[in-house]
C-alpha cells in the first residue's frame, strides 16, 4: 500500500491538531463512523495531556465491533509501521492530534 502525499489542507489539519486519514479502502458511512470512534476513544482516554493508548484502542475496538461484526483491531501510537492481512473495505490509518497514528482493520 502507498500513501499518497499530504496536500497543504491536511497539513493544516495536522498542524491544528484534528484528524487526517491518510489512507482508507472502507466507505464513506463506515469510515465516518471508524474516525468518531477513534477521535472519542483517544479524547476518552487523555488524563493530564498523556493518552492511554490501550484505553483508546479498546475503546475503538469495541465500538466497531458492536456496529459492523467482530474481529477489529485497533493501533495507537508514534512512530511505527506495519504490514497486516486484512479484510477488503476495513482498513483506516489516520493521523490524530498532529501527533498519533491510528490503524483500524478487520480481519
Amino acid at each position: 500500500m502507498e500513501l499518497p502525499p499530504i496536500n497543504m489542507e491536511d497539513f493544516t489539519k495536522w498542524t491544528l491538531g484534528a484528524s487526517v486519514v491518510a489512507w482508507t479502502d472502507m466507505e464513506d458511512e463506515m469510515r465516518q463512523e471508524a474516525i468518531d470512534n477513534i477521535s472519542t476513544g483517544i479524547e476518552k482516554a487523555q488524563s493530564g495531556g498523556e493518552v492511554n493508548h490501550e484505553q483508546a484502542c479498546k475503546f475503538a475496538k469495541e465500538q466497531m465491533d458492536r456496529q459492523f461484526g467482530p474481529a477489529w483491531h485497533c493501533i495507537v501510537g508514534e512512530g511505527y509501521s506495519f504490514d497486516v492481512t486484512r479484510q477488503a473495505n476495513s482498513t483506516l490509518l489516520m493521523y490524530y492530534g498532529g501527533k498519533f497514528a491510528v490503524l483500524l482493520f478487520k480481519c
